[in-house]
């Protein structure tokens, strides 16, 4: 019966199913052993069906916690010789992305978490190494992005924000009309546009669209703009105008003040 309910909550149907559930209460750890009850399988590569396994390998995943207890999946993957197309590919399985060492599920919970703390608190609370949540963040992130699409973009925000300690700064680009992050790049230089460009026609966009760039005074960026946007007016943001306006009529004011004693204290 253990077995039964287990598989209903990985979510498996046949030929997948539980074989075995091992509670170790010492260890506060639950272990799941998975088999594939078949003698045959469709090819991973060419889908080719009813092929031949070759062999079998083990492999773990971690899995959401079972009340107090750290919940690991186990199975022994069967690996299948296709006669179609020649390759000896191993099968996917459902309750995992390919290559990863945990499951959906708690992949699912630490992106969750993540998008309302650190990443080392995420990692605190799941009991695990916060480098492996920064892999399946990444691999997310990388797959979200490739469905994007920035065919419609025509107007952007352009700035640079200091990342770390000393002089170590991103480039981050902003649709300005949906207000969401386009693009970020290591750097201020003019070679970010660049590099942003490469990106944005990746992703069906059309540098040559783009009508308007928002940004500060950067001569690197204005330098990057002309050579790889070529179509695009440039806006100064107004709280760079403002600023340069106020330090231009300080200075005229610092100037006068010798003659026109009236003036000073009156920044």
């Amino acid at each position: 019966m253990q077995e039964a309910l287990f598989c209903q909550a990985l979510g498996l149907s046949a030929p997948w199913a539980v074989e075995r559930v091992a509670l170790d209460v010492q260890r506060s750890r639950i272990d799941l052993y998975v088999a594939w009850h078949g003698s045959s399988a469709p090819c991973p590569a060419c889908t080719a069906a009813e092929q031949k396994l070759h062999d079998h390998r083990q492999r773990s995943w971690r899995h959401l916690d079972f009340f107090q207890f750290e919940a690991y999946v186990h199975c022994s993957l069967p690996r299948v010789a296709c006669s179609v197309c020649g390759h000896t590919s191993q099968l996917s399985v459902p309750w995992a992305r390919e290559g990863s060492r945990f499951t959906l599920m708690f992949e699912a919970l630490a992106l969750t978490l993540a998008r309302e703390m650190p990443v080392a608190a995420c990692a605190r609370i799941l009991r695990c190494a916060d480098n492996a949540l920064w892999r399946q963040i990444d691999a997310h992130v990388g797959l979200a992005r490739e469905q994007e699409s920035y065919a419609d973009v025509t107007c952007i925000g352009m700035d640079e924000t200091r990342c770390a300690k000393g002089h170590s700064y991103l480039t981050v680009v902003h649709d300005l009309a949906r207000s969401r992050l386009i693009h970020a790049t290591a750097g201020k230089d003019a070679s970010t546009v660049q590099r942003f460009a490469a990106d944005f026609k990746s992703h069906q966009g059309r540098p040559e669209a783009i009508e308007v760039v928002c940004m500060d005074m950067s001569k690197a960026f204005i330098a990057g703009v002309g050579q790889h946007l070529p179509q695009a007016a440039i806006a100064f943001d107004g709280f760079h105008v403002v600023q340069l306006a106020n330090k231009a009529v300080d200075a005229v004011r610092r100037e006068e003040v010798r003659s026109e004693r009236w003036l000073k204290n009156t920044r």
